[in-house]
């Protein structure tokens, strides 16, 4: 019996992570090392769920300059967006991740 409960746990566990890779997927791009992540609160529900900071949902003028500051710095990324169809006065925040692709937050 305890075996049983064991599988159907482990199951469900699957299937939320499923779950979750799914409602992710409808919020970012990713393109090579630059995942893409849609930050307008008034459209949809996707950045709470993705676990964005608020202060990335409702970033401050000084978030945004930088953020701006960075991408005219970085031809390689500015080209990268543009071709994704990326506004780029859109973007309000760039971060390195771990593994040291860069997410990059357009409202």
């Amino acid at each position: 019996m305890n075996k049983a409960f064991a599988l159907a746990v482990l199951m469900s566990a699957a299937t939320m992570g499923t779950a979750y890779a799914q409602d992710k997927s409808m919020a970012t791009k990713s393109a090579g090392d630059v995942n893409i992540v849609y930050t307008n609160p008034e459209i949809d529900n996707s950045a709470k769920r993705l676990d964005v900071p608020e202060s990335v949902i409702h970033p401050t003028p000084e978030m945004v300059q930088k953020a701006q500051d960075e991408l005219k710095a970085d031809p390689a990324l500015r080209a990268n967006l543009l071709s994704q169809n990326v506004e780029l006065n859109n973007v309000v925040g760039i971060d390195t991740a771990a593994d040291g692709s860069r997410i990059v937050y357009v409202r």
